[in-house]
Protein backbone atom coordinates (compact mmCIF):
# COMPACT_ATOMS: atom_id res chain seq x y z
CA UNK A 1 0.00 0.00 0.00
CA UNK A 2 2.97 1.97 0.76
CA UNK A 3 4.57 1.53 -2.14
CA UNK A 4 3.00 4.41 -4.95
CA UNK A 5 3.97 6.89 -2.17
CA UNK A 6 7.45 5.95 -1.53
CA UNK A 7 7.41 5.79 -5.44
CA UNK A 8 6.78 9.55 -5.82
CA UNK A 9 9.48 10.26 -2.87
CA UNK A 10 12.33 8.23 -5.42
CA UNK A 11 10.94 10.45 -7.85
CA UNK A 12 11.17 13.49 -6.07
CA UNK A 13 14.67 12.50 -4.84
CA UNK A 14 15.81 12.14 -8.34
CA UNK A 15 14.71 15.70 -8.95
CA UNK A 16 16.66 17.27 -6.11
CA UNK A 17 19.78 15.72 -7.85
CA UNK A 18 18.70 17.08 -11.16
CA UNK A 19 18.77 20.73 -9.98
CA UNK A 20 22.09 19.72 -8.44
CA UNK A 21 21.08 19.41 -4.81
CA UNK A 22 21.64 16.36 -2.31
CA UNK A 23 18.58 15.01 -1.06
CA UNK A 24 17.69 14.38 2.00
CA UNK A 25 15.92 11.39 3.24
CA UNK A 26 12.81 13.11 4.21
CA UNK A 27 12.51 14.05 0.93
CA UNK A 28 11.29 10.44 0.42
CA UNK A 29 8.05 11.23 2.24
CA UNK A 30 7.34 14.02 -0.10
CA UNK A 31 4.34 11.78 -1.79
CA UNK A 32 2.35 12.16 1.72
CA UNK A 33 2.97 15.73 2.03
CA UNK A 34 1.53 18.99 0.47
CA UNK A 35 -2.39 18.17 0.46
CA UNK A 36 -1.76 14.77 -1.36
CA UNK A 37 -2.03 12.30 1.63
CA UNK A 38 -5.57 11.22 1.23
CA UNK A 39 -5.30 10.56 -2.84
CA UNK A 40 -1.70 8.76 -2.15
CA UNK A 41 -3.63 6.57 0.65
CA UNK A 42 -5.87 6.02 -1.91
CA UNK A 43 -3.99 4.91 -4.55
CA UNK A 44 -1.79 2.46 -2.57
CA UNK A 45 -5.26 1.30 -1.37
CA UNK A 46 -6.08 0.42 -4.88
CA UNK A 47 -2.51 -0.80 -5.70
CA UNK A 48 -2.61 -3.23 -2.64
CA UNK A 49 -5.81 -4.27 -3.86
CA UNK A 50 -4.58 -5.17 -7.41
CA UNK A 51 -1.73 -6.59 -6.28
CA UNK A 52 -4.17 -9.12 -3.66
CA UNK A 53 -6.49 -10.17 -7.17
CA UNK A 54 -3.61 -10.77 -9.30
CA UNK A 55 -2.00 -12.95 -6.55
CA UNK A 56 -5.65 -14.43 -6.01
CA UNK A 57 -5.94 -15.55 -9.41
CA UNK A 58 -2.49 -16.83 -10.24
CA UNK A 59 -3.44 -19.21 -6.64
CA UNK A 60 -6.19 -20.68 -8.34
CA UNK A 61 -3.30 -22.33 -10.74
CA UNK A 62 -0.87 -23.74 -8.29
CA UNK A 63 -2.59 -23.48 -4.69
CA UNK A 64 -1.37 -20.38 -3.64
CA UNK A 65 2.26 -21.73 -4.11
CA UNK A 66 3.42 -18.06 -5.92
CA UNK A 67 1.55 -16.04 -3.35
CA UNK A 68 2.90 -17.33 -0.04
CA UNK A 69 6.58 -17.42 -1.85
CA UNK A 70 5.32 -13.20 -2.88
CA UNK A 71 3.83 -12.83 0.52
CA UNK A 72 6.49 -14.62 3.10
CA UNK A 73 9.58 -13.57 0.67
CA UNK A 74 12.54 -16.03 1.26
CA UNK A 75 14.05 -18.40 -1.11
CA UNK A 76 12.64 -20.49 -4.08
CA UNK A 77 13.67 -24.19 -4.21
CA UNK A 78 15.19 -25.85 -7.75
CA UNK A 79 11.95 -28.49 -7.10
CA UNK A 80 9.57 -25.73 -6.64
CA UNK A 81 11.28 -23.27 -9.69
CA UNK A 82 10.73 -26.33 -11.98
CA UNK A 83 7.02 -27.14 -10.91
CA UNK A 84 4.71 -26.76 -13.90
CA UNK A 85 1.91 -25.46 -11.87
CA UNK A 86 4.36 -22.55 -10.70
CA UNK A 87 5.45 -21.29 -13.57
CA UNK A 88 2.20 -21.07 -14.75
CA UNK A 89 0.94 -19.79 -12.12
CA UNK A 90 4.18 -17.31 -12.50
CA UNK A 91 3.19 -16.22 -16.20
CA UNK A 92 -0.39 -15.57 -15.05
CA UNK A 93 0.63 -13.00 -12.26
CA UNK A 94 3.16 -11.28 -14.71
CA UNK A 95 0.45 -11.47 -17.44
CA UNK A 96 -2.26 -9.64 -14.94
CA UNK A 97 0.75 -7.27 -13.13
CA UNK A 98 1.37 -5.65 -16.73
CA UNK A 99 -1.79 -3.20 -17.12
CA UNK A 100 -2.02 -2.76 -13.07
CA UNK A 101 1.59 -1.56 -13.58
CA UNK A 102 0.55 0.57 -16.50
CA UNK A 103 -1.62 1.76 -14.67
CA UNK A 104 0.02 2.49 -11.91
CA UNK A 105 3.29 4.00 -13.60
CA UNK A 106 2.69 7.86 -13.40
CA UNK A 107 -0.09 7.81 -11.65
CA UNK A 108 1.62 9.06 -7.73
CA UNK A 109 3.87 11.89 -9.86
CA UNK A 110 0.15 13.00 -11.71
CA UNK A 111 -1.57 13.38 -8.38
CA UNK A 112 1.55 14.93 -6.82
CA UNK A 113 3.15 17.31 -9.24
CA UNK A 114 -0.38 17.67 -11.27
CA UNK A 115 -3.22 17.36 -8.51
CA UNK A 116 -5.60 15.23 -10.66
CA UNK A 117 -7.62 13.08 -9.09
CA UNK A 118 -6.69 9.36 -8.50
CA UNK A 119 -8.78 8.20 -11.41
CA UNK A 120 -7.80 10.29 -13.57
CA UNK A 121 -3.90 9.58 -12.62
CA UNK A 122 -4.65 6.39 -13.55
CA UNK A 123 -6.34 6.64 -16.70
CA UNK A 124 -3.93 9.22 -17.65
CA UNK A 125 -0.98 6.84 -16.80
CA UNK A 126 -2.33 3.50 -18.98
CA UNK A 127 -3.08 5.94 -21.68
CA UNK A 128 0.83 7.95 -21.64
CA UNK A 129 2.63 4.37 -21.49
CA UNK A 130 0.00 2.92 -24.05
CA UNK A 131 0.80 6.23 -26.43
CA UNK A 132 4.16 5.30 -26.21
CA UNK A 133 4.46 1.65 -26.16
CA UNK A 134 7.43 1.06 -28.06
CA UNK A 135 9.29 2.64 -26.35
CA UNK A 136 8.61 1.80 -23.38
CA UNK A 137 8.83 -1.99 -24.44
CA UNK A 138 12.60 -1.18 -25.32
CA UNK A 139 12.96 0.39 -22.02
CA UNK A 140 11.53 -2.51 -20.21
CA UNK A 141 13.55 -4.52 -22.64
CA UNK A 142 16.83 -2.91 -22.02
CA UNK A 143 16.64 -2.99 -17.82
CA UNK A 144 15.40 -6.59 -18.21
CA UNK A 145 18.11 -7.24 -20.63
CA UNK A 146 20.44 -5.12 -18.14
CA UNK A 147 19.44 -7.08 -14.89
CA UNK A 148 20.26 -10.55 -16.55
CA UNK A 149 24.33 -9.69 -17.38
CA UNK A 150 24.29 -8.06 -14.48
CA UNK A 151 23.36 -10.96 -12.81
CA UNK A 152 25.31 -13.19 -14.86
CA UNK A 153 28.54 -11.51 -14.41
CA UNK A 154 28.42 -11.24 -11.08
CA UNK A 155 27.36 -14.58 -10.17
CA UNK A 156 30.84 -15.70 -12.44
CA UNK A 157 32.91 -13.50 -10.91
CA UNK A 158 31.93 -14.23 -7.50
CA UNK A 159 31.80 -17.43 -7.78
CA UNK A 160 35.55 -17.72 -9.36
CA UNK A 161 37.13 -15.64 -7.00
CA UNK A 162 35.40 -16.35 -3.44
CA UNK A 163 33.46 -19.68 -4.56
CA UNK A 164 29.46 -20.32 -5.34
CA UNK A 165 28.46 -19.91 -1.39
CA UNK A 166 29.18 -16.21 -1.72
CA UNK A 167 26.93 -15.59 -4.50
CA UNK A 168 23.95 -14.65 -2.50
CA UNK A 169 25.64 -12.21 -0.72
CA UNK A 170 27.77 -9.94 -3.15
CA UNK A 171 24.12 -10.47 -5.18
CA UNK A 172 22.09 -8.58 -3.14
CA UNK A 173 23.56 -5.17 -2.61
CA UNK A 174 24.47 -5.23 -6.48
CA UNK A 175 20.40 -5.99 -6.85
CA UNK A 176 19.89 -3.16 -4.59
CA UNK A 177 22.23 -1.00 -6.71
CA UNK A 178 20.18 -1.86 -9.90
CA UNK A 179 16.96 -1.23 -8.12
CA UNK A 180 18.18 2.53 -7.28
CA UNK A 181 18.82 2.96 -10.87
CA UNK A 182 15.80 1.23 -11.90
CA UNK A 183 13.62 3.35 -9.65
CA UNK A 184 15.43 6.64 -10.66
CA UNK A 185 14.99 6.41 -14.33
CA UNK A 186 10.90 6.75 -13.68
CA UNK A 187 11.55 9.94 -13.16
CA UNK A 188 12.71 10.21 -16.85
CA UNK A 189 10.26 8.31 -18.18
CA UNK A 190 7.56 10.69 -16.38
CA UNK A 191 9.25 13.92 -17.55
CA UNK A 192 9.61 12.37 -21.10
CA UNK A 193 5.59 11.71 -21.26
CA UNK A 194 4.03 14.87 -19.34
CA UNK A 195 4.75 18.53 -19.49
CA UNK A 196 5.99 20.23 -15.86
CA UNK A 197 2.80 22.28 -14.61
CA UNK A 198 4.92 24.23 -12.33
CA UNK A 199 7.19 25.30 -15.24
CA UNK A 200 3.94 25.97 -17.05
CA UNK A 201 2.52 28.21 -14.30
CA UNK A 202 6.04 30.03 -13.91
Amino acid sequence: AAVPGLTLGLMAATEETTKGKFPMPVVLLSGFKGGRLKAMLSLGLLYAVGILLVLAISATVDGGKVAHMYLEGGGISNETAQDPEVQLAAMLGFALYLPLSLLFWHAPALVHWHGISVGKSLFFSLVACLRNFWAFALYSLAWMGSLVVVGMVVALVTTLVLGPEAVSTIMFPVLMLMAAMFFTSLYFSFRDCFEDPRVENA
